[in-house]
């Protein structure tokens, strides 16, 4: 019988951020070393047993045995290197979905995975056109290329003379989709190995302000979830964890978009399953047994964004981890603080005490 000490691996992370400092700090309860391309002072560098930087991409890969990453836009000359040595996990292919957004709901259009109506616009004035004839002055512009909690997004209400002279001279796609009026947003966290077995964690609830995760709480009792990720994981050939989020609108369900990768509405996971999202993630990528998904508890998420007050009482209510970034700024992910408790209601109101004390003068963002 083979020995977890045995499969011992070298694991390369693209990608310095929480999401992989949280990776190495679920590994270290397994033989692996982890190896980051990344800045010294980022989180997942801080921890790891080796830290590159990006220009000596090839050197790390090299060196380990497999490779992954924590964050989709990183490197593009280290994704493309360690897809071509045959060492990616997710295969880059999940990765160009989400370098532009119009491939991305491309191929849910031709999955026949349900996602809210949308066009694909050349530029800013066609994008501004089909506005205004397709949605009649009411859609979300997505500039297609980068973008990230909420960068990039335009959400216009009728309002489009605000926007009209920001948008017009761009020179880049957008996706032009319907603006959703959603009863709530939820999301599913995911997992899938090399043999295709798959398994989900239950859905959450989730609280978005202006295109970025305040909070959530899990699970929500709702089926077709499950459903719809397994069929988005097998049409990719998925491998290792992702976060799907949803719009649900009068019973249906509509993908927003997918995240290649462990994902921050999956972080409750750290305390309230047997085994975690990044755990999972790991687990997928060398080979190992995928994990339980059933919740120990009700459970919950409180995102710490532009700012460093974090009073004891906090404490009194969750768990804190704190990410060690170097500069407050606005909007960023500093931390967050876990919950746990024996009812939906109970992890509500927890969350919402929570979120009272760090924001005692209202989020900001």
């Amino acid at each position: 019988m083979k020995s977890l000490t045995q499969n011992s691996l070298k694991i390369g992370i693209l990608g310095g951020g929480q999401l992989g400092w949280m990776m190495i700090l679920e590994g270290r309860k397994y033989p692996f070393k982890f190896y980051v391309l990344g800045n010294l002072d980022e989180p997942a560098c801080r921890i790891a047993d080796r830290c590159y930087p990006v220009d000596k991409y090839k050197e790390m890969i090299d060196e380990v045995d497999v490779v992954t990453f924590e964050f989709e836009h990183v490197s593009d000359e280290a994704l493309n290197y360690a897809e071509d040595k045959g060492k990616l996990l997710p295969r880059i292919s999940t990765v160009e979905l989400k370098r532009e957004r119009y491939k991305e709901k491309e191929f849910y259009k031709e999955h026949d995975l349900p996602t809210p109506r949308f066009f694909i616009a050349e530029d800013g004035e066609e994008a501004l056109k089909i506005l205004k004839e397709e949605f009649n002055g009411e859609a979300v512009l997505k500039e297609s290329v980068g973008g990230y909690d909420g960068k990039g997004i335009y959400f216009i209400r009728g309002d489009v003379d605000r926007y009209e002279s920001i948008i017009r001279g761009k020179r880049v796609k957008f996706v032009v989709e319907e603006l959703v009026k959603f009863d709530y947003e939820a999301s599913i966290i995911a997992v899938r190995d090399k043999k295709g077995n798959f398994r989900a964690y239950p859905p959450t609830f989730n609280y978005n302000e202006k295109g970025i995760l305040v909070y959530n709480y899990g699970p929500i009792k709702r089926e077709g979830f499950v459903e719809i990720a397994k069929r988005l994981a097998n049409s990719l050939d998925y491998v290792g964890t992702m976060g799907i989020e949803f719009f649900v609108r009068n019973g249906e369900i509509l993908i927003n978009e997918f995240s290649p990768r462990v994902h921050n509405t999956g972080h409750y996971t750290l305390d309230s399953a047997f085994v975690s999202q990044f755990e999972q993630h790991l687990r997928a990528i060398t080979g190992l047994e995928l994990g339980e998904t059933d919740l120990l508890s009700f459970g919950g998420m409180v995102n710490i964004l532009g700012t460093d007050y974090v009073p004891y009482e906090v404490l009194n209510y969750g768990k804190v981890y704190w990410y060690g970034k170097s500069e407050v700024k606005k909007r960023r992910k500093m931390g967050h603080v876990n919950v746990v408790g024996e009812s939906l209601e109970e992890v509500r109101q927890k969350v919402e005490t929570v979120m009272k004390l760090i924001y005692k003068n209202g989020l900001d963002l």
